[in-house]
């Protein structure tokens, strides 16, 4: 039986081994922001000590998905080759801050016109275990503390969230 395992017996003909840690995948929804940054170091401290995975998670907001690149301005297609150049840069940062401490990583990138809603797909397909995410409110009085993307995602989430400001 390895070290970070116990065995529980639900009935006395059930007795399965189980690991104790509940958190085993974490997802990081992250934008380049210093938000989504906090969020990730504070989700890899937590991945170091529970034995947890982490999957970074980056959306491209976009009323054109990605299967309409061509019909964009040519302006357009400039700033998202930029931004996605500046994602792929930070993704191997990431990925050499999670190896550094032996963490396993996963990174991604998807477009997508509704973020919260995507956020919540990719944790429930993925069978997430918790999402850190980074806070920033834009606008409207109800979101004055919480951005609207977090407020969608704390109130749909199957999972539980931590909010990183």
């Amino acid at each position: 039986m390895a070290q970070d395992t116990q065995i529980i017996c639900p009935q006395i003909d059930t007795c399965e081994e189980i690991s104790p840690s509940l958190i085993k995948h974490i997802l990081v929804p992250f934008d380049l922001s210093d938000m989504s940054h906090r969020a990730f170091e504070f989700s890899l401290d937590l991945a170091k000590k529970y034995n947890a995975r982490i999957s970074v998670l980056t959306i491209m907001y976009s009323e054109v998905l990605s299967s309409s690149f061509l019909d964009m301005s040519s302006h357009q297609k400039i700033i998202e080759k930029e931004k996605m150049s500046q994602i792929s840069t930070s993704f191997i940062l990431l990925e050499d801050a999670a190896k550094k401490f032996s963490v396993q990583l996963k990174s991604d990138m998807v477009f997508s016109k509704n973020v919260a809603d995507t956020i919540l797909s990719f944790s429930t397909n993925r069978k997430v275990d918790l999402i850190v995410m980074g806070t920033r409110a834009r606008s409207s009085p109800r979101r004055f503390m919480i951005g609207s993307v977090a407020m969608d995602v704390i109130q749909k989430a199957s999972c539980p969230v931590i909010l990183v400001k």
